[in-house]
């Protein structure tokens, strides 16, 4: 861990520790509740990008749904990178 451009930091051994399974449902369930669509076994290939006055601005994702052939678009107005350790060659594809 890089600590180097840390003005102050404060660790207590005892808070955040939480079954890593459970907080994933329960992420997922708020989401749910607040009208997400949760897609499993899909693949995002693209983020779609369309030019708006202030520059570009994401308006989607491009997925695979597993076959390699059903490629399709899922219009958005929110997209969230969550793509872990692949999250920065996803973002860069749109800068």
């Amino acid at each position: 861990m890089a600590v180097d451009d840390l003005l102050g930091a404060l660790w207590l051994p005892g808070d955040g520790k939480v079954n890593p399974s459970d907080l994933t449902m329960a992420l997922a369930r708020g989401a749910r509740t607040r009208g997400a669509r949760i897609c499993e076994r899909t693949r995002v290939t693209a983020i779609s990008t369309a030019v708006a006055r202030s520059g570009r601005r994401v308006t989607g994702v491009v997925v695979d749904t597993g076959t390699g052939t059903d490629q399709r678009t899922i219009e958005a107005d929110v997209v969230v990178n969550c793509a872990g350790q692949w999250a920065k060659a996803l973002g860069d594809q749109v800068g």
